[in-house]
Parts: structure tokens; C-alpha cells; sequence
């Protein structure tokens, strides 16, 4: 298997310009749900290409984004709004107790749950809490064609971690107190150009097809059976959990 830090590399610009954003009612649930206001500060890991960092540093949060690929990071920083650095979510390079919430978005599955856990209890101020959540795809007429093709054509997508297992992982863990959990509507409306961008956005579809040419023909026909004045729907549902370590 590809190490996690590198899997996105060459994935890196797709990422950003197809990933989905997340809802305005998940940033309000964890406002709401941790009681913290701006500026707290909030080290977002796993960052990516800085789609979760941005939208926190808009609402008056101090976010620090950390990720160990160089390539997604080149996009965080370029549209800026948080600062960002190299680290791992075990390693995150940052000092102790210097913030107070950790962020996760769309990223947890990749780590270690205790190592990461016990690294996020060293860099939280007392009190501090987490925040991890997923874009799930949710089931319709495209998005189950859609998950069809993944399983037909991608070595990885099934026997890769999947974001359900680590939040029970996370849930069960020592030192997790606290936990809330809630889900929120999210979708996109790509085109075809949109649809293949997401599709190839996906470390499991770069590593794992070995027919490029069949998956592309398949994709192309699931589109053409679904599409809508030129669009297909990924309709999902946003999963977060909220919890304290002690």
C-alpha cells in the first residue's frame, strides 16, 4: 500500500478544484457545540489543500492547517486565509497546549487513532476539544451506479479504512469524553468535466484502476444515464463528531 502522506500527490490540484466544501450548519453545530468564538486557535490537521482551514479562518478563527504533502499544501497556501505548515497528525509540530480545538475534516481514517489522539491531547489547552468530520456519500439512482464502478474497477476502494469504522475507533478510544455527534445535508452539482475531476480526485481511483480506458467509458455512461441539463447530483450527508480528552 501507498504511505497515506503521499497517496494525494499526484491528486494534488484535482483535490482542490473538485473536493466538496462543507456545510455552514456543521461550522455553526461546532461553534455551538464547543462553546469556542473567535479567535480561538485551531490547528486543522490533515489539511489538505486547506478547503475545512478556509472556511474556519473566514468565520475569525487563528487556524494553523498541518499536513505532511507538500503538494496539497502549495494550494493551501496559495489561497491563504490560515497559516500552514509540514507535520503529520502524530507529528504535528506544534507546542504544547497551544490550541484550542483540533480540526479533522475528510481525514481521519489515514491516521493512527491512538498515536493521533495522544498527540492532539499534547497540543490542546485544558478543556480544548476535537472536531472530526466526513463527507459521506449518500445513496441515490447515480450515486449508487456511481459506487457500482468503484467497486468494479478499483483494486483499493474496498479495502481501504472507511470513515464509519474510525469513528467507532475514535468513540471507544481511552481518554474520549464527552462525544457529540450529529449529521448535516451537503451535495454537489458537478458537469462532466466535474464528475471525472471528483471521480480522479480519489487516491483509490488514481492507485487502484488498472483500465483507465474502461473505468473512463463507464463513467462517462453513468453520466450520460443521469445527468440533468448537463449535471449529475453527489448528494451527501456530512457525519461530525465533537469530543474532549482528558
Amino acid at each position: 500500500m501507498i504511505d497515506p502522506r503521499e497517496r494525494f500527490s499526484a491528486a494534488a490540484d484535482l483535490y482542490h478544484r473538485y473536493r466538496p466544501t462543507y456545510p455552514p450548519a456543521l461550522l455553526d453545530w461546532i461553534g455551538e457545540t464547543t462553546g469556542l468564538r473567535p479567535p480561538a486557535r485551531i490547528a486543522d490537521v490533515g489539511c489538505g489543500t486547506g478547503i475545512s482551514s478556509r472556511l474556519l479562518a473566514e468565520r475569525g478563527f487563528d487556524v494553523t492547517g498541518v499536513d505532511p504533502n507538500e503538494a496539497m499544501l502549495t494550494h493551501a497556501r496559495v489561497a491563504g486565509h490560515a497559516q500552514y505548515r509540514q507535520g503529520t497528525a502524530t507529528e504535528t509540530g506544534l507546542p504544547d497546549g497551544s490550541v484550542d480545538l483540533v480540526t479533522v475534516a475528510q481525514a481521519f481514517h489515514w491516521f493512527d487513532v491512538p498515536a493521533a489522539l495522544a498527540e492532539f491531547t499534547r497540543i490542546l489547552a485544558r478543556s480544548g476539544w476535537c472536531a472530526v468530520f466526513w463527507n459521506l456519500r449518500r445513496s441515490s439512482p447515480f450515486m449508487d451506479d456511481y459506487d457500482v464502478i468503484l467497486r468494479a474497477q478499483s483494486s483499493e476502494y474496498e479495502v481501504l479504512l472507511k470513515p464509519e469504522a474510525t469513528i467507532q475507533s475514535i468513540v471507544k478510544a481511552k481518554g474520549v469524553a464527552d462525544v457529540r455527534q450529529a449529521e448535516f445535508p451537503n451535495r454537489q452539482l458537478p458537469d462532466r468535466d466535474g464528475l471525472f475531476g471528483r471521480a480522479y480526485s480519489s487516491s483509490y481511483v488514481i492507485h487502484g484502476v488498472a483500465d483507465p480506458e474502461g473505468f473512463n467509458r463507464a463513467l462517462e455512461a453513468v453520466f450520460q444515464r443521469h445527468q440533468s441539463e448537463g449535471c449529475v447530483e453527489f448528494v451527501y450527508r456530512t457525519v461530525a463528531v465533537c469530543f474532549r480528552l482528558r
